[in-house]
């Protein structure tokens, strides 16, 4: 696969995840992951095993490790240096373990919620709270369990969010402009009154759910464009004739360094396809 990598040094790697491609393996996905790449890309980590790269990746390995889940090495064994995930579909930074210290040190980061990610997203309608932040407990649906919902039983989960921009309308002469077939312009012309404008908001998730920025902003009414698991029915089938997929880009993420004890921050400048659906929405004066 073409992986950006970001950054890289001897105990993580960031990299920028293009859409469409799956994290993690899993017995349902028949297809190359960024597990998988990552793996074979440092031939399944053997030069880890050596004496003197244990002693190296031990001095990482925070003071309050709890081995209840296994041992360093059989965390990373299992996780094979995933620290975190993103959905198939979104894009954007991802932090990799490049040893097992690194990656609990990092895991740990994530469990104490002392890492800040920012994302990028772009929602139905205009918010009337501008900046705010949504607390909601988010569990997974009954009825459809590739879904979830916000649920008083769920998990606790917070996102605080800043609308930054907004935009009245679709533009239907740079769509027609563009190699849809008629038909789908023609539906884009019919039912543009089921549009209320887009935002462009920026999110800080302060926990890491699944699908949580995505299951939050459908629960207030402002979903995620491209999103065809959590939009309406009308929009589900007008959306994707002009954004491919869901609107969500995961652009910067601040931690500590497990060897280095820095604060370090890296981004992910939004992607092409991404920057092509921006240029099909206009203001009007």
């Amino acid at each position: 696969m073409n992986i950006e990598i970001i950054y890289e040094d001897k105990d993580i790697m960031a990299i920028n995840k293009p859409p469409g491609v799956v994290v993690n393996e899993a017995k349902t996905v028949n297809e190359d992951t960024i597990q998988k790449w990552f793996w074979e890309k440092h031939d399944g980590f053997k030069d880890i095993s050596t004496a003197s790269a244990k002693k190296e990746y031990k001095k990482l390995i925070p003071e309050d490790f709890d081995d209840s889940f296994g041992t360093p090495e059989e965390i990373f064994q299992t996780r094979q240096g995933i620290v975190h995930r993103l959905d198939k579909e979104t894009s954007g930074i991802l932090l990799l373990a490049k040893n097992p210290g690194a990656l609990v040190n990092l895991l740990s980061q994530f469990k104490k919620r002392t890492t800040k990610k920012k994302y990028l997203c772009l929602a139905h309608a205009k918010f009337g709270a501008p900046a705010d932040t949504i607390s909601y407990p988010i569990a997974r649906s009954t009825q459809n369990r590739m879904k979830f919902r916000v649920d008083i039983e769920g998990r606790e989960a917070t996102t605080a969010y800043k609308a930054v921009d907004f935009y009245d309308k679709l533009d239907l002469e740079k769509i027609e402009k563009s190699n849809l077939e008629n038909k789908e312009t023609l539906l884009l012309k019919k039912y543009k009154n089921s549009y209320q404008g887009f935002s462009l908001v920026e999110c800080w998730p302060k926990t890491g759910r699944t699908h949580q920025i995505r299951v939050h902003m459908a629960h207030i009414k402002h979903p995620l464009v491209g999103d065809k698991v959590y939009l309406g029915k009308k929009r589900v089938k007008l959306d994707p004739i002009w954004c491919k997929r869901h609107f969500l880009h995961a652009s910067k993420i601040e931690f500590t360094h497990p060897k280095t004890g820095e604060v370090v921050e890296f981004e992910a400048e939004l992607p092409n396809d991404l920057k092509k659906v921006l240029k099909l929405l206009k203001k009007v004066d």
